[in-house]
C-alpha cells in the first residue's frame, strides 16, 4: 500500500461498500472513490453473515447500535439444518466461542468413538452454547460481561447495509461517483477506466466489485474464470419476503427441499425467503411454487437469480484485487464471502 495514492472500487453493494468503509477507516492518507451504477441492480439476498462482521463493524470503531436498527439486523446464533438426511432429523451448526472449549472436546471425543460404531451421544446440539440459546430463543448476547467472548454474527438487510456502509465511507472521505464504466484502459495494467458520460477516472490500484460482470479481473485482464459446476449444481435462486415475525428465531433455517434448498432469515422488519435450485431439475417457475407451497405464500413479488457458481483463477492480478461476487461464488457459502470480502479488504 504503500505505493498507492489513489484505489478507484468499482461496483458499490455490500462487498465494494465493505472495502471503501475498511479503507477510510484504516487508510486514511489514500484517496478513495467508488463508482457505483444507478442502472445496475445489487444482488442483495445473502442476509446472513458469521461472527468475523462482529470483529468487522468493531475495527470500524462503530457499536451495534449504531448499525443494526439502520439495517433492521437480528442476532444469529447459528444455521439450523433441517431434513437433509431425507427424514424429519435435524442438525443445528453453532457458532463456536471459548466458552464451549470443554464441551467441544466431549464432543471430538464422542464423534470419533460414533464413527468406529460406538452407541455414545454425539449430536452437536447437547454441546454447544450456541445451540442451547437457539433452542430457548435467546439472543447471543449477554447482559453482563462473560468470562471469554460470546461469538456470533447477524441477519440484517443487505440493501441497508450496503447504504449504511456508503454513509460511513463517505462521511470518512471517499468519493462516491455515480456513473457505469464502459470502457477499461488495459496496458499489462489497468490505466484508467471510461464512464458512459464520456468522465475518465484513474487510481493507482483498483478493486473489482463488480458482481458477476467482472469488469476488471475477467473482461478487461482476461483472468480466467474456473467454474464448479460439475460439482455443485445449485445455478439458479428464487427469493421473497414474508412479514416480520414477533418473536424471530437467532438463527438461520436452511431447510431441504427436492431440487436444492431454502432459507428462511429473521429480520426486525420482514422475513428473507429463498430456494436456491438446479435448473438441470428444476424450471424458474416450478421452484417459485414449490416455494410458495412451502411457506404458504403466494401474494409477495418474488425475485429470480443466476448464480455463476466458481472462482477467478487469481484475485489479485496486475494493479486489480477482485472482491465479493467478482472473485468468487461458492453456493452455499454466501455468509463466508462476506467474511472473505472482509479478510481481503484487511489484507492490502
Amino acid at each position: 500500500m504503500n505505493n498507492i495514492n489513489t484505489i478507484t472500487i468499482v461496483g458499490g453493494g455490500t462487498a465494494g461498500w465493505m472495502c471503501a468503509a475498511y479503507l477510510s477507516k484504516h487508510h486514511r492518507d489514500k484517496t478513495v472513490r467508488v463508482i457505483e451504477s444507478a442502472h445496475i441492480g445489487r444482488i442483495g439476498v445473502g442476509e446472513g453473515s458469521t461472527p468475523h462482521l462482529q470483529q468487522f463493524m468493531a475495527d470500524l470503531g462503530v457499536t451495534e447500535s449504531s448499525w443494526m436498527r439502520a439495517c433492521d439486523a437480528t442476532y444469529k446464533a447459528g444455521i439450523r439444518f433441517s431434513h437433509w438426511n431425507g427424514d424429519d432429523s435435524e442438525y443445528f451448526h453453532p457458532f463456536f466461542s471459548e466458552l464451549d472449549e470443554k464441551t467441544a472436546e466431549v464432543f471430538f471425543v464422542n464423534a470419533n468413538a460414533r464413527r468406529r460404531g460406538a452407541a455414545v451421544p454425539a449430536h452437536p446440539d447437547g454441546y454447544f452454547l450456541a445451540a442451547q440459546l437457539a433452542a430457548q430463543n435467546r439472543a447471543p448476547k449477554a447482559l453482563s460481561a462473560l468470562a471469554r467472548p460470546l461469538h456470533y454474527g447477524y441477519h440484517f438487510d443487505a440493501q441497508k447495509l450496503a447504504d449504511w456502509l456508503r454513509a460511513y465511507a463517505c462521511a470518512r472521505g471517499v468519493e462516491h461517483i455515480s456513473g457505469t464504466v464502459s470502457q477499461v484502459q488495459v496496458r499489462q495494467r489497468i490505466e484508467h477506466v471510461t464512464l458512459a458520460d464520456g468522465r475518465t477516472l484513474q487510481g493507482d490500484f483498483y478493486i473489482d466489485a463488480s458482481g458477476f460482470q467482472s469488469l476488471l479481473v475477467e473482461k478487461a485482464l482476461q483472468e480466467p474464470f474456473i467454474s464448479f459446476n460439475d460439482e455443485l449444481l445449485n445455478d439458479r435462486a428464487v427469493a421473497f419476503a414474508t412479514e416480520a415475525l414477533p418473536n424471530p428465531p437467532v438463527y438461520t433455517h436452511a431447510q431441504a427441499m427436492p431440487s436444492g434448498w431454502r432459507w428462511h432469515i429473521p429480520l426486525q422488519s420482514r422475513c428473507g425467503n429463498g430456494y436456491v435450485y438446479s435448473s438441470q431439475y428444476l424450471s424458474a417457475e416450478q421452484a417459485e411454487l414449490q416455494l410458495r407451497q412451502a411457506l404458504g405464500e403466494y401474494h409477495s413479488s418474488a425475485k429470480h437469480l443466476h448464480m455463476r457458481v466458481g472462482m477467478m483463477r487469481r484475485a489479485l492480478v496486475s494493479n486489480v484485487m477482485a472482491v465479493g461476487l467478482a472473485q468468487s461464488f461458492i453456493e452455499p457459502l454466501e455468509a463466508t464471502a462476506l467474511m472473505i470480502t472482509g479478510h481481503t479488504a484487511s489484507r492490502y
